[in-house]
């Protein structure tokens, strides 16, 4: 997986410097405007559009519902088409639907001005997932590439995207320090909640009677907008809700210290072990009927850093290399 490195200035420097790379590896840009005090990009690359939205120093923009206060940040979604006439919160075609009949997403606050900016392409264009450290100097890594399926879905490959945050509670401050995501670091992609409970990854599936829409990978059932699309999805990593909704595998809770993930970097011989982040999906007609969905490609969940190893340190195990992150790695080459 080849990367790119550069700067960016502020939140719309990043968003107009994200089109130019994605435009770079074969995307097609469908706007990439100002809006309110901030910027807003569509593109896409065959039926699979990203809708993006960079804010400076804005509150109730750009969700529809929110809970917070003025920030500045970069926000996301999936969909399967772009209506010039709309803005980026009514993105509605082949998008993950809330509670109302808005589109919901995925978020990241980041400091006034930005310092350095990782990205990681990769083909086909079908996954789009991006997170924010941070502690100075900012790293942004954006993942494109093909969630794949061991069960239930009728494609092999199927879009998804992750943040380290509920569009809706992407500027708020109740979680405390060191809450991944919230403070000095990014949790690792789909958990199953951010740092104060808000859905943060969403993957498009056709599970049972649910067909061409969003599975919400959320703890929860209700919630204005924060990530129940109608169909609940779970992680085997935990972002902040410790209640297991099914009977399978978890890894570690972001607000403990003392689970399975948290034990996986040898102190004898300096080897970190890289865990598939597995999601799962709520049958039909039951409440506990959990199925495995997939896991995501190219993303591990890993504590190597603080335990050896550096925040942003290359870790090579054969012919592969990891870019590793608090909390999770990134495949940099195959």
């Amino acid at each position: 997986m080849s990367y790119q490195t550069g700067s960016a200035s502020s939140s719309t420097d990043l968003l107009q410097k994200l089109v130019t790379w994605l435009v770079g590896i074969g995307w097609t840009q469908d706007r990439s405007a100002i809006e309110g005090t901030g910027w807003t990009a569509s593109l896409h690359k065959s039926a699979n559009y990203v809708h993006m939205r960079a804010v400076e120093n804005e509150g109730s923009i750009p969700w529809h519902a929110n809970f917070s206060s003025a920030h500045y940040g970069l926000h996301m979604y999936l969909g399967t088409g772009f209506s010039s006439g709309q803005p980026f919160n009514n993105q509605t075609t082949g998008s993950p639907i809330g509670s109302s009949t808005f589109p919901i997403g995925v978020g990241c606050s980041s400091p006034q001005v930005l310092s350095r900016t990782t990205i990681f392409p990769r083909t086909p264009p079908r996954t789009i997932s991006w997170w924010w450290w941070r502690k100075l100097p900012v790293s942004m890594s954006t993942s494109v590439g093909a969630f794949r399926f061991r069960r239930l879905a009728r494609s092999p490959e199927v879009p998804t995207f992750s943040a380290p945050r509920a569009g809706s509670t992407r500027a708020t401050r109740g979680a405390g320090a060191n809450v991944p995501g919230f403070s000095l670091t990014s949790d690792c992609p789909c958990v199953n909640q951010d740092g104060i409970g808000g859905g943060c990854g969403f993957v498009r599936a056709d599970v049972d009677s649910w067909t061409g829409k969003w599975v919400g990978i959320f703890n929860a059932t209700s919630g204005a907008d924060q990530g129940f699309t109608g169909k609940q999805g779970d992680s085997s990593v935990r972002g902040r809700n410790t209640n297991m909704l099914s009977n399978y595998p978890v890894y570690a809770f972001s607000l403990g210290g003392l689970q399975f993930q948290y034990r996986q970097t040898s102190q004898q011989d300096g080897r970190a072990n890289l865990l598939p982040i597995m999601l799962w999906v709520l049958r039909d007609s039951t409440t506990t009927g959990f199925s495995m969905l997939g896991t995501v490609p190219n993303i591990f969940s890993t504590n190597a850093v603080g335990n050896g190893f550096s925040n942003a340190q290359e870790y090579v195990l054969g012919a592969t290399t990891y870019k590793l992150f608090p909390n999770f790695c990134v495949v940099k080459t195959p």
